[in-house]
């Protein structure tokens, strides 16, 4: 194995990774109604312009700092963390816990933080605001 397969084995999120980690650790320790106001703030916040162009900004982000391997490797144990049901074939998302959608957005935003706009990171993690405060997993004041 060579050191670049090396290091990209303790870093499958890359630069990200410490902080993806300590998100899915945080996301596990949330109680029912946390997760139920993250999906309440969810649903207000997609309804916003600010959230579509927020979601353009993230897709242009990962292909442009060609993150698609590290998002793809976050999203699996995002994934399995967030299943409460078998998976359905004729609707997969059903058997997710409800929060999984706006988990995802928070922690691809984390992903790409380093070259997505402040403005646009706080319009992807808003909805875990006063439920998982973004100091707490990225340690910024």
């Amino acid at each position: 194995m060579n050191a670049t397969r090396a290091g990209d084995n303790a870093r499958p999120y890359g630069p990200a990774t410490p902080h993806i980690r300590r998100f899915l650790a945080a996301l596990a320790g949330l109680s029912a109604s946390d997760r139920r106001e993250v999906v309440t703030r969810y649903r207000a916040a997609e309804r916003q312009p600010a959230w579509a162009a927020a979601e353009r900004a993230l897709a242009t982000a990962i292909a442009g700092s060609d993150r698609e391997a590290a998002r793809d490797a976050a999203a699996g144990p995002l994934l399995q963390l967030l299943r409460v049901a078998p998976p359905d074939d004729t609707d997969p998302l059903a058997s997710l816990d409800a929060v999984a959608e706006p988990a995802l957005a928070a922690l691809l935003a984390l992903l790409v933080r380093d070259v997505l706009a402040p403005a646009t990171f706080d319009v992807l993690t808003a909805p875990f605001a006063t439920v998982l405060p973004l100091v707490s997993i990225t340690g910024d004041a």
